[in-house]
């Protein structure tokens, strides 16, 4: 535990820094309920439109006229924010709501966030109400439900596959379904196959391809073979103002192919930590590694992408801690297109703490501690609990 942890449990256990902290949490909690309130009023009244929806509202519009979904790679709109740039399975999700007036559907998407985010914390076991409350003061979490991204529903597919891990065909269309949507996600399959999951890892493959290829029959194949191309010029016009390494390091100085190679290194390297964590028994170790890698290896990373923390933190340590305070300063980091060069930074760096502190609980869960048990030999088991009864007893030093 470091000093700032056993800080915060000393003041725990004052009751006036206790009451003062629950004081603090519900008044955070108010402003953030307060901020999605005025959201939901004011697109009510017409006078704010959840951004990133628009796109999938269009698109599932132009799905039910029988128009083109995608438009020309030389479109002037394509990197606006106002284009169809995802694969078609958003698209064809977003049709019943496309039956509603944009203002109806966008209030409804509003509160569909609101209950995806409340439900991916049920989803791991998360029962502190004080999870609840700081999870929405998260500027990620509150930037992915007020803009209608598609984040905040792949977060709640993320939670449900740790929940649904020992079983095959759940896990398998939670995990296969995600990768239909956006890809990014990939690195839950390497998690399955590094805790020896084999068959839900082979049936999240299959059903990623089957529903990935399905949403494009649906669509004829109308724009498949143009789309490799939308997503490079996509990545050429955008790519400059999110918050991923990469561009932290060309913001910093460095060449552009030092930058990008430091960048897959990084993501590598936590994809090859799946290795070692499964040596160890570390299940939740290795789902905390699978957000982190694919985070570290998207190209474009937005503020709401970091949504996804809250599904790591959830996983690693699913009561109230310092872990669940580290997100919060991201609210002084400014969400808009083409962050800064200290908003790069200071978004990266709360986001590796965050990370650090999530690996830690989940290292020192009992879950890890028993599966290790279960890999000693019954002479080393029985001798460690020896060791441990002495130092109880003050007879011996360390185990």
């Amino acid at each position: 535990m470091t000093t700032l942890e056993q800080n915060l449990s000393m003041l725990a256990l004052n009751p006036r820094a206790r009451l003062l902290l629950t004081g603090l949490l519900i008044a955070g909690a108010a402003l953030a309920v307060f901020g999605l309130l005025d959201a939901f009023v004011l697109v009510v009244a017409g006078e704010h439109q959840v951004a990133d929806f628009r796109p999938y509202y269009a698109g599932a519009e132009a799905l039910l006229r029988g128009e083109t979904l995608y438009p020309p790679v030389d479109d002037a709109t394509l990197g606006s924010g106002r284009a169809y740039v995802y694969p078609p399975l958003t698209a064809i999700l977003a049709v019943p709501l496309s039956l509603l007036s944009v203002t109806a559907a966008e209030a409804t998407v509003l509160l569909l966030g609101i209950v995806a985010v409340v439900a991916t914390l049920l989803a791991v076991g998360v029962r502190d109400w004080r999870c609840y409350a700081i999870a929405f003061c998260w500027a990620p979490v509150a930037s992915a439900v007020q803009l209608g991204n598609v984040t905040v529903f792949l977060g709640l597919a993320a939670a449900l596959a740790w929940r649904f891990r020992n079983r095959d065909v759940p896990v398998a269309i939670c995990v296969g379904v995600t990768l239909a949507v956006k890809f990014f996600l990939w690195p839950l399959l390497i998690w399955l196959m590094t805790t020896r999951r084999f068959r839900g890892s082979l049936l999240a493959s299959a059903v990623g391809v089957v529903v990935f290829a399905g949403s494009w029959a649906v669509i004829g194949f109308d724009g498949m073979t143009e789309y490799p191309d939308i997503l490079r010029r996509l990545q050429g016009e955008v790519e400059l103002g999110s918050y991923s390494t990469y561009v932290a390091l060309l913001h910093a100085g460095a060449p552009s192919w030092l930058a990008r190679g430091v960048w897959l290194a990084l993501g590598l390297t936590i994809v090859a930590l799946f290795l070692i964590v499964d040596r160890r028994g570390a299940d939740r170790t290795a789902f905390v590694l699978a957000i982190a890698a694919a985070l570290a290896l998207t190209p474009i990373v937005w503020m709401h992408y970091f949504e996804l923390l809250l599904v790591a933190v959830a996983v690693a340590r699913p009561r109230f801690g310092l872990v669940w305070l580290v997100p919060v300063p991201m609210w002084f980091v400014s969400p808009a297109s083409y962050a800064e060069t200290f908003e790069v930074f200071a978004t990266l760096g709360l986001v590796a703490m965050t990370f650090v502190l999530a690996l830690r609980a989940s290292l020192a869960s009992p879950e890890r501690w028993n599966a290790v048990e279960r890999r000693l030999s019954p002479t080393r088991r029985r001798w460690r609990y020896e060791r441990l009864g002495a130092l109880v007893r003050g007879e011996a030093g360390e185990i």
